[in-house]
């Protein structure tokens, strides 16, 4: 039988490191968890050295330059090279990364104790200027990431600890620097390279980018001076970008790929009951959506948002889309998720649409939705566009590559809806951040309320999950039903298949490939 690994959101435990810190002094980072080296349990045997391995991918990176990337599959590609300050477990618990322990003797003040004698590629010292670097660089005007915006003053205390003093309390800064808000440049290869800076990255990452053909391949080789004893265990990993799932399928079955990243219900079925494939299984935090631009007729009309939120039949899509597999995106979290409104529930009521937009006094409303040029994300667009024609509203789907239709939404701000994923963070003010506040690069639209900003600042700065659950809770509501700034679809499953000499990927429930702690045996 094929070996079937599977996470479910019942077992999610998110740490939320900084919840004792309340009254109290604490060194949350230097237990004997936060000492732990960065390693993963996959139950595949003891790890082997040397050997190469190549694994499918659905798109290319935006940019290896961390603070300017903006998809979000990048991080796949970027943890080779950069590693992050914080890292995470498959089930999001934060653990030790280039920083080995922290203290947070206030809930302002956040103490970073880094790890001794780490180098990037180029040889340059990885100590507490290269992370203060990094960190400005972050909040500089240069940068499209946001979350660390609560990061007032970056200090040095010494070579290896770095003092973050915040304007504010907030709870979500520990696993910012989980992302890509946690990923380490060399400076050194920053003012070298300038602004082509994202042609030559260097990190210090398991592996160094020999070289990439943007769209076609990239290929790592192992950092020999990297930090973790025995690590990486590839000699080199080759990254092949194939945007069809077919083609990714044909690669693994052909033997030319290792791994098949993100396939569709349908088409894993095949691998199942074969001994040679290993299939990898999660309900991740990610899922379908469509991102509207508020500032953009006819999205702007709230009347004419509701009616798209109440014309989707989330249900009949599971079922035909993911053959049952999934739970329909009643709110940006999934239902068993901490910070998710368990009561909440987007009403399907085609007759409702249809009165918004009586009442509203709009007609022959019509208008671009962007997607991917993808068959599985085809087939929902298309289903998506069908139900909206049932009420009155007529959708021309515009397919494109995947960093085209991010940079065309996002960036170039061409259409007023864009049908896409929403990829998960290890904690939920970077999703309502990114989705919903009105400085978000993300919410194209900057549709906001006072309330919703509000409710934005209210729960990050709250350490206790409780509390800040139930202004998640409270936050959802306003966010979708009230002002649907975004419309959730469905959560689906995440499926892999790799061939069964590659050990040790584990799926994670941001639903991001990890190819990191990947090894061969031959």
């Amino acid at each position: 039988m094929v070996k079937f690994k599977k996470i479910t959101f019942v077992n999610l435990v998110l740490l939320l490191v900084l919840t004792v810190i309340v009254g109290c002094s604490s060194e949350s980072g230097s237990s004997e968890e936060s000492q732990a080296e960065n390693t993963t349990d996959t139950n595949d045997g003891t790890p082997k050295q040397g050997g190469e391995a190549t694994v499918t991918f659905l798109a290319d990176v935006s940019s290896y330059d961390p603070i300017l990337s903006t998809t979000g599959t990048d991080q796949s590609l970027l943890w080779p090279v950069y590693e992050t300050l914080i890292g995470f477990t498959p089930e999001l618990e934060l653990k030790p990364g280039l920083a080995e322990s922290w203290e947070t003797p206030d809930d302002t003040t956040i103490i970073l104790h880094l790890r001794e004698g780490v180098t990037f590629h180029d040889g340059t010292p990885l100590d507490a200027d290269a992370v203060k670097f990094n960190l400005d660089r972050v909040n500089s005007d240069d940068s499209l990431l946001t979350t660390l915006v609560n990061v007032e003053n970056v200090e040095v205390v010494d070579t290896y600890t770095v003092k973050l003093q915040l304007s504010e309390p907030d709870a979500s800064i520990l696993s910012a620097l989980s992302d890509r808000e946690g990923m380490i440049v060399s400076p050194t290869a920053i003012e070298e390279n300038g602004e082509d800076y994202a042609q030559n990255p260097v990190g210090a990452g398991p592996y160094k980018m020999v070289e990439r053909v943007p769209n076609g391949e990239i290929v790592f080789e192992a950092f020999e001076d990297y930090w973790q004893e025995g690590k990486p265990y590839l000699d080199k990993l080759t990254v092949k970008i194939m945007a069809d799932e077919n083609t990714r399928i044909n690669a693994l079955k052909s033997g030319e790929a290792d791994l098949a990243y993100h396939l569709s219900v349908a088409s894993s079925q095949s691998f199942k009951n074969d001994p040679n494939f290993v299939l990898t299984d999660i309900m991740p935090l990610r899922h379908r959506q469509i991102f509207l631009n508020a500032s953009m007729a006819p999205i702007d009309n709230k009347d004419v948002r509701l009616a798209i939120l109440h014309a989707i039949d989330r249900d009949a899509l599971i079922e035909a889309i993911t053959f049952g597999e999934g739970e329909p995106a009643n709110q940006s979290f999934p239902k068993d998720y901490w910070a998710a409104n368990e009561n909440m529930k987007i009403e399907y009521n085609p007759e409702k649409s249809r009165k918004l937009l009586e009442e509203a006094g709009v007609e022959d409303v019509s208008f671009t939705m962007i997607t991917h040029s993808i068959p599985t994300v085809l087939r929902v667009a298309d289903a998506v566009q069908s139900q909206l024609s049932d009420v009155g509203i007529e959708v021309n789907i515009e397919p494109m590559e995947i960093v085209a239709a991010d940079g065309s939404y996002f960036a170039d701000k061409e259409a007023p809806a864009y049908l896409t994923a929403y990829t998960g963070r290890a904690d939920p003010h970077q999703a309502v951040k990114i989705l919903y506040a009105s400085d978000s690069y993300y919410n194209v639209g900057s549709h906001s309320t006072p309330e919703i900003e509000s409710l934005i600042s209210e729960a990050v700065s709250i350490y206790n999950q409780g509390e800040r659950a139930k202004l998640y809770s409270e936050l959802s509501k306003k966010a979708i039903l009230e002002e649907a700034i975004v419309i959730p679809i469905i959560f689906e499953p995440h499926l892999s298949v790799n061939s069964s000499r590659l050990k040790g990927y584990e799926p994670n429930l941001i639903g991001k490939a990890f190819f990191n702690d990947i090894w061969i045996e031959e």
